[in-house]
C-alpha cells in the first residue's frame, strides 16, 4: 500500500516537473528527507529545501540546498522561486494562512504552487468523523508524539482547501483527487465526484 501510494504521487509530481521544465528554481516548504524534492532534479533546476528539523542526509546532499528555517519566515527574498512545493505540511500548521502568505511572497509573478494535503473526508476517515471518534488535533504516529510533526492539527475537505487557497489570491490551475484504492490504489482520478473516493488532494496554482 505504501509503495503504491508513493508511486502514484511521484508519477504525478514527475509529470508536473516535465510540464513546467522552464521553471528553474524550486523551493520545497517541508522537504522532509528530500526524496520528493529530488523528483524535480532535471532541466537544470535549482533545488532549495526548507524544514525546521535538520537531517544529515539532506544537509549533505549536494543536489539540494537545505536550510533549517521557520516556514512562516523563510528569510528568502521576494519573488525568489518560480516553483514552490508544499506537500503534507498545511495540516500540521497552527497558522496555515500565514504559511500561504509567505509562499505567495516568495513566488515570482509566473510561479506555480504545488500543494498537497490529506482529504478530510476520505473513506477511511469520514465514518470516524461522523461517529465523533476522530478529533483534531490528531496524533498520526503510534511510535512518535512530537508536536506538531506527528500531529494533524486539522485536515481539509475540498471546499475548505479551495477556500483557503483562493483566499490568498492563488488561481487554481489543476485540482487532482488522488485515490490509492482499498487494495493498493488506482491513481489520479478526475472523474469521481464523491469526496470519499480520494485520499489526497493535490492542487496546482499560480499567482
Amino acid at each position: 500500500m505504501i509503495a503504491r501510494h508513493d508511486e502514484i504521487i511521484n508519477n504525478e509530481l514527475r509529470r508536473i516537473s516535465n510540464d513546467y521544465k522552464d521553471h528553474k528554481r524550486l523551493v520545497d516548504f517541508g522537504c522532509g528527507n528530500g526524496e520528493r524534492t529530488l523528483l524535480f532534479d532535471e532541466f537544470g533546476r535549482e533545488l532549495i529545501g526548507l524544514d525546521y528539523i535538520s537531517y544529515e542526509l539532506r544537509e549533505n546532499d549536494e543536489k539540494i540546498k537545505f536550510y533549517k528555517r521557520n516556514f512562516l519566515n523563510s528569510e528568502l527574498p521576494d519573488s525568489f522561486a518560480d516553483m514552490v512545493m508544499c506537500f503534507d505540511v498545511v495540516e500540521h500548521m497552527e497558522q496555515p494562512e500565514n504559511l500561504l502568505k509567505e509562499i505567495y511572497r516568495v513566488m515570482t509573478s509566473k510561479g506555480i504552487l504545488i500543494l498537497a494535503t490529506p482529504n478530510r473526508n476520505r473513506l477511511t476517515n469520514w465514518p470516524l468523523l461522523v461517529l465523533g471518534l476522530k478529533k483534531y488535533p490528531a496524533r498520526i504516529s503510534k511510535e512518535f508524539d512530537q508536536y506538531p510533526e506527528y500531529w494533524h492539527l486539522t485536515e481539509y475537505s475540498e471546499k475548505q482547501l479551495r477556500a483557503l487557497v483562493e483566499k490568498h489570491a492563488f488561481i487554481i490551475l489543476e485540482w487532482k483527487k488522488v485515490y490509492y484504492g482499498l487494495a493498493g490504489g488506482t491513481g489520479i482520478d478526475n472523474l469521481k465526484g464523491l469526496p470519499l473516493y480520494h485520499n489526497h488532494i493535490l492542487v496546482l496554482g499560480k499567482k
